[in-house]
């Protein structure tokens, strides 16, 4: 447990690709118009909690639970945490928990504030084409950690407002959103009073940074008007769009990527009533970030075509290749190769010292039986290979013309070895070459009978990390 209420390491993730227009004619996008953020057609909640998550969780005190704040999980019943424990290697005695709806990214900064939980907020933002905020909504990520070096809590407050502001049933894709005039003021005035309260708790009549998130655009931009925002946070959601349960967390992230120590942050967000915290940046909050800072992230987006992006969400109706589905993969052998699958554990030879991939009872370099079965197991996923041999599949049942099929060896720093066959992500299948350097990303591979297949694929190295 952390000795202070408080953010001791903090990520953001977003989406390698940025939509800009909803035309189809071809149109241009209006300069200096609003963007959103646009998970890949591999992406989900899961996978971009993995990606925020995997750049701070091996830091994290030991003892909270995992938690994954989502409007959109993959899984009903079923909790979608667990297969981000799974594919980030955490403790079996670490617990994962599911929170949901638009107000449980606030509650689960609340429960790292306050419990000294782990928790990743993600989500993936699908409106019907036309809707008049499909570039208002947007795709991504951040993940916390319990600790006081990026930020401590000097308060916190919240009201519980029940109003019908967005919402779907089950089985629903998109939300129902109702007249945000109406629902505005209700906003408003529970964002207004936690925030009051905070402040009055903290001992303090101004901040430093103003942080406002909320589902009703309206009520956003009237609380940032009422606290003496700078706006620099709708800034950043004018290129994001609204992002759901993640939304609270991606905006503190890009205060926290600029704040000073010392410097005070009111984070407000205000959904089916409000929640506000004061925080104190810490003297570590300059090292506390994991992976690239937020700003840095959006300036290395790709522009996406609406077409693309209708196609990927499922949104536009197109004959794809007369080829038949991918087989499910069934529960028995992914809870056996679980250290393969989900978290890309090779096996380290007894003998040799080689590591196989995956990892087998013969190693695949000296011939010898048994040395890499029950050996030492060699985590590959965030280590980075040199792309060795690429094929372009052309015949692929994924909503691409093609895509890179590449095979990479793990041999950058003398650890043995390791080769993985995996398909390339964010980037595109021509612009591939042999000497590339790329890095593991967990990507939802395929559906198939209702379970989703996920494994690893690899995206330029460049696209994942600052480290050089």
């Amino acid at each position: 447990m952390p000795e202070q209420n408080g953010i001791g390491a903090y990520a953001a993730y977003l989406p390698a690709y940025a939509l800009t227009g909803t035309s189809l004619d071809g149109a241009a996008p209006p300069a200096g118009g609003p963007a959103r953020g646009v998970a890949a057609f591999d992406e989900d909640s899961v996978t971009m909690a993995v990606e925020a998550l995997r750049e701070i969780a091996a830091g994290a005190p030991g003892g909270g639970p995992l938690l994954l704040a989502t409007t959109g999980a993959p899984y009903d019943g079923k909790t979608s945490a667990g297969i981000v424990h799974e594919a980030l290697g955490l403790d079996p005695g670490v617990a994962a928990a599911d929170l949901r709806g638009h107000r449980s990214g606030a509650v689960a900064l609340d429960l790292v504030l306050r419990g000294g939980a782990t928790a990743a907020l993600a989500d993936v933002r699908t409106t019907r084409p036309g809707a008049p905020d499909e570039l208002a909504q947007g795709d991504a990520a951040a993940a916390f950690t319990p600790g006081d070096a990026a930020a401590v809590l000097l308060s916190r407050a919240g009201r519980t407002a029940e109003v019908l502001d967005r919402w779907r049933l089950p089985g629903e894709r998109h939300d129902r959103v109702w007249d945000e005039r109406f629902t505005a003021e209700i906003l408003v005035a529970s964002g207004r009073e936690a925030a009051r309260r905070a402040l009055a708790e903290a001992g303090l009549d101004a901040v430093d940074h103003v942080v406002v998130a909320s589902s009703n655009a309206r009520a956003a931009a009237a609380l940032r008007r009422a606290l003496g925002g700078s706006g620099a946070d709708a800034a950043v959601e004018r290129l994001t769009g609204y992002t759901g349960a993640a939304h609270p967390g991606l905006l503190l992230a890009a205060t926290l990527d600029e704040a000073r120590p010392g410097q005070t942050i009111l984070l407000l967000s205000a959904a089916e009533g409000a929640d506000a915290f004061v925080l104190r940046a810490g003297d570590g909050v300059e090292a506390a970030r994991g992976g690239r800072p937020v700003r840095e992230q959006l300036a290395a987006r790709q522009d996406l075509a609406y077409g693309r992006y209708l196609r990927w969400r499922g949104l536009l109706d197109v004959q794809g290749l007369a080829r038949p589905a991918a087989p499910a993969p069934a529960a028995p052998p992914m809870h056996r190769r679980a250290g393969w699958k989900y978290r890309l554990e090779g096996g380290r030879c007894d003998a040799c010292g080689v590591v196989t991939t995956p990892p087998g009872r013969v190693c695949a370099s000296c011939g010898i039986a048994g040395g890499t079965g029950g050996g030492e197991k060699v985590a590959l996923r965030d280590r980075v290979a040199t792309v060795v041999s690429v094929t372009r599949d052309h015949l692929t049942t994924m909503p691409e013309a093609e895509v890179a099929i590449v095979v990479a060896d793990f041999d950058d720093d003398g650890l043995g070895g390791g080769r993985l066959s995996a398909y390339a992500a964010d980037v595109a299948p021509g612009a591939v070459t042999v000497g590339m350097r790329m890095r593991p990303a967990f990507r939802r591979l395929w559906t198939t009978d209702a379970i989703h297949n996920y494994f690893w694929k690899l995206r330029p190295w460049g696209a994942t990390t600052d480290d050089d």
